[in-house]
């Protein structure tokens, strides 16, 4: 398939990526050798020659990596914001708790992974990507093709984990959706996949946020799906509106929720098969074979 391996990497992020990347050739790549995909932000310098070589010992010989860096008017405060003002909130929710409210980058980082990265030139060519993040670790071989294994079912996402979003960091990103909804007409093509992500609010036709969201370090897409005008449409919507920024919103609820807006139920799968750890979560397979 035309698919790649996403990193979004920072020079300070080797120590954890080359154990990933050893175990990530280990369980699956060694097999399929897909391309690497590894993202630096303008926020730092280029990665180093000497980062690039670490990269290249770990993996096997002939591997492919691209390195390239973000696009520059992808990784800053938009021009129809304050940037002052915005800087002031930052320091605001890192006062009020909000989780990383205080850093700007993770603010890009949101902002990026939830409609920019499609964007980028680097990833035109391709149809697919594997979203991979330092210190991430996968327990169970992967012996078949997860690109091939959703384009034959025409679906257009995979997921492994699911957890449930802090109200304080997008307590307007469902209200702002509702109001793009109205405008522009549109119903969820799924009532079951939009009731997957809801809860009934009586004075609401659409409901609430029920806060649950792919965990979007691990996923799996498909890249025409994400550049398309419907997707992108909901993002731009959604980024006019600033809560990026104004308030934390993060790229997790809002794939989550643009998901359950644009697909039916039967296009994003669960990939129940695949062992993953990435922080404090974790999960694992019903009785398969192979793993650790």
């Amino acid at each position: 398939m035309k698919a790649a391996i996403l990193l979004l990497l920072r020079e300070a992020d080797l120590p954890d990526l080359l154990p990933t990347l050893h175990n990530f050739e280990d369980k699956f790549n060694r097999a399929f050798r897909y391309p690497y995909v590894m993202l630096s932000t303008p926020d730092d310098p280029p990665l180093s020659a000497e980062f690039r070589a670490e990269v290249g010992w770990m993996l096997p010989a002939g591997a492919t990596v691209e390195y390239e860096q973000v696009e520059e008017e992808h990784w800053r405060i938009p021009d129809w914001l304050n940037a002052t003002t915005v800087r002031e909130g930052f320091v605001r929710q890192e006062g009020e708790g909000v989780q990383y409210g205080g850093r700007e980058g993770y603010h890009h980082m949101c902002r990026f992974y939830s409609g920019l990265f499609a964007r980028q030139q680097v990833l035109q060519k391709y149809d697919w990507y594997w979203r991979l993040e330092p210190g991430v670790r996968f327990y169970c071989r992967i012996s078949y093709d997860p690109f091939r294994f959703l384009a034959l079912r025409n679906q257009v996402y995979g997921f492994v984990v699911t957890i449930v979003e802090s109200a304080n960091t997008i307590p307007s990103l469902f209200s702002t959706l509702s109001q793009y909804m109205s405008s522009s007409n549109i119903h969820p093509a799924s009532g079951t996949f939009w009731r997957f992500l809801t809860r009934t609010k009586h004075d609401s036709p659409r409901g609430e946020y029920n806060m649950c969201h792919f965990w979007t370090n691990f996923e799996i897409g498909d890249l025409r799906f994400f550049r398309d005008q419907a997707y992108q449409s909901v993002f731009d919507s959604l980024d006019r509106q600033g809560g990026f920024y104004t308030e934390r919103w993060g790229d997790a609820p809002v794939r989550s929720l643009a998901l359950g807006l644009l697909v039916e139920t039967d296009r994003v799968h669960y990939f129940e098969d695949f062992a993953y750890k990435h922080d404090y979560f974790m999960h694992c397979p019903r009785g398969k074979l192979g793993c650790e």
